[in-house]
């Protein structure tokens, strides 16, 4: 029955509705209206994946659309090359272009990332207006009418054309969407530093989401270049780009059916405003701005929140996931800490210019042990945590991984060997919902590639099936099983907190390292923190331990490292470590060390 009602409403109603269009509104204009819509559409789409989803911002798209556009143009009416197989092609190339203009900005967020994209659109606006010997310049490029094995393609048949490439289009980018590609993409957008630390290559995933998004950019374009057999430079401007970003925030950006919302009302607007030419701006950021004020999440997405919609999408999000097994006990196959030393840290320093946050500090931590790291304020506990994850590099000595140096490595590649962590600052992918939150530590481990994801083939639905289980089992572990479909941003603190170790325990790593996982909790919510911890003590899991919380560290760690102004000053068991006097006098100064001694005082 699921399946029935997808297909209804991806492909059957849409084809009708292709279908019945030109018989119902029998009117040139409108019908060029409407090709103007469903091209503006794919790209739009595409743009959606990359903002909405990836939360990247491009006001640069306008250059994909021009080289698309340009380059099938050329490639029909030079090459003699098939229109289809000349978009198909500047499609590629456009996304190519994507991909070095993602290598190029990686480190490029919010409006850094606006402003290279924005270079681009202009430099390809420049190209293709002063290039005359290729492209016309202003005077523009004449295309042929439209033919697919030997038949041309008039108004009517050009517009079905273009509507079921843009139905395939949309259920391509709604398979990705809605499974692991579409997770991914909103984790690091999400969080870029969490997703790396559960063995996402950041990179990788920024450079795929431009090169898809840049791909249908070009593929609109190339579609537009055969609509009036004619293009001018004086089309790809980037008031072009400012309009089609408008259309995702309008519509509602990261929602599937915010791109058609959003492309109607820049397509549709024109119509109604022919007087109002030299305005059209103006008002589309009027519009634009009282959305941003009223429906910051857009039209589609403020709907989604009205009570009937929100009970249909939950009613979707069970179904999706709605065959998860409760009856059984829940279980989740840990990985067992050898004994042994598993990890050491030779001499490990992090400098910031002149100050030394970890200074040559030793450290070996055994196998299948609870080690404790702990430390005054600014002590340099996190900054260790991080180089030992490698959001850090280390800017002296070594770190061996089981015998072999990962001084170097980055976060996403520690994590393929087995260390994940969680965060002193929440790290949780707000955009996602508690069962998504866990699925995506799973990330490694899942097989299907991005073809099959893309045709959402039985293989990707028994994958996402079979993880859900598992993660919806890890959530029963850590006692959010009632919560598993709720939106992470909406739990309380506490809960939060056990969403990420639930998170990092997706990874199946060999070692854990919590990072001050009781920080802003309630006192009942450091009790379910405590149990969770002293449950994977139980089951064998390797774990760094950096918290605050003396009662804590002293009641479930095996093993405890004392940290002081970067520099290790005392290690030991805990009962060691309690009544050293390096570590009273590190917490509390040296005239209260003798009463914490006699037990008048605790370092808690």
């Amino acid at each position: 029955m699921r399946k029935l009602k997808w297909w209804i409403s991806y492909l059957i109603i849409p084809l009708i509705i292709l279908y019945l269009f030109p018989w119902i509104f029998n009117n040139a204009h409108i019908i060029h209206v409407a090709q103007t819509f469903l091209i503006m559409y794919i790209v739009v789409v595409g743009l959606n994946l990359l903002v909405g989803l990836s939360n990247q911002i491009s006001l640069g798209h306008v250059g994909f659309y021009a080289i698309g556009a340009y380059l099938s143009a050329i490639l029909t009416m030079q090459a003699g090359l098939n229109f289809f197989i000349s978009i198909i092609i500047a499609s590629i190339v456009s996304a190519i272009f994507g991909a070095i203009l993602a290598l190029l900005s990686l480190r490029a967020v919010g409006p850094y990332l606006a402003m290279v994209t924005i270079a681009f659109g202009e430099l390809i606006s420049i190209i293709v207006n002063r290039w005359v010997p290729v492209t016309g310049g202003p005077a523009g490029y004449k295309t042929d009418v439209p033919s697919f094995f030997g038949f041309q393609l008039g108004p009517v048949e050009y517009m079905w054309f273009i509507g079921m490439l843009a139905i395939l289009i949309t259920v391509a980018v709604a398979n990705l969407s809605r499974g692991r590609f579409g997770r991914t993409f909103t984790a690091f957008g999400n969080s870029e530093v969490a997703s790396e630390v559960l063995g996402i290559n950041v990179r990788n995933w920024k450079v795929l989401a431009f090169s898809i998004s840049a791909f249908l950019g070009g593929f609109g374009g190339g579609l537009f270049a055969f609509q009036n057999q004619f293009i001018s430079s004086t089309t790809f401007e980037l008031n072009l780009s400012i309009m089609f970003l408008i259309a995702v925030i309008l519509g509602g950006a990261g929602t599937t059916f915010g791109p058609i919302v959003g492309t109607l009302i820049i397509v549709g607007l024109p119509q109604f405003l022919h007087s109002y030419v030299d305005y059209h701006l103006m008002i589309y950021g009027a519009i634009l701005l009282i959305v941003l004020i009223f429906l910051p999440e857009g039209i589609v997405g403020a709907i989604s929140k009205l009570s009937f919609f929100h009970k249909l999408k939950n009613k979707r999000v069970l179904a999706e996931f709605g065959d998860l097994k409760t009856e059984e006990t829940p279980t989740f196959d840990f990985a067992q800490g050898e004994k042994g030393e598993l990890l050491k840290l030779n001499k490990v320093s992090m400098h910031f210019g002149g100050l030394k946050a970890v200074d040559a500090v030793d450290i070996t931590v055994e196998g299948g042990t609870v080690h404790g790291i702990i430390g005054p304020n600014g002590s340099g506990k996190s900054t260790l945590v991080n180089v030992i994850s490698g959001v850090y590099r280390a800017t002296g000595g070594a770190i061996l991984w089981r015998g072999n140096e990962t001084t170097s490595f980055a976060p996403n590649k520690i994590a393929r060997e087995g260390v994940t962590r969680t965060f002193q600052n929440l790290q949780i992918f707000e955009d996602l919902s508690v069962l998504q939150n866990v699925m995506v530590g799973f990330h490694r481990h899942f097989e299907t590639g991005f073809v099959k994801n893309l045709l959402h083939l039985r293989q990707v639905a028994s994958e996402e099936a079979y993880f859900a289980q598992k993660a919806y089992d890890l959530l029963r572990i850590v006692g959010l099983e009632d919560r598993a479909h709720e939106k992470a941003a909406n739990l309380p603190y506490g809960e939060q907190r056990l969403v990420e170790i639930a998170r990092g325990l997706a990874l199946k790593p060999e070692l854990l390292i919590l990072d001050e996982p009781a920080a802003g909790a309630s006192p009942r919510e450091i009790n379910r923190i405590m149990d969770v911890i002293r449950s994977l003590k139980e089951a064998g899991l390797s774990i760094i331990l950096v918290e605050h919380h003396m009662d804590i560290v002293m009641n479930i760690c095996d093993y405890i490292t004392v940290l002081d102004f970067g520099k290790k000053i005392c290690e030991g068991p805990p009962d060691v470590v309690r009544n050293d006097p390096r570590v009273i006098e590190a917490y509390l100064g040296g005239e209260e060390v003798n009463e914490l001694v006699a037990g008048k005082r605790s370092i808690s």
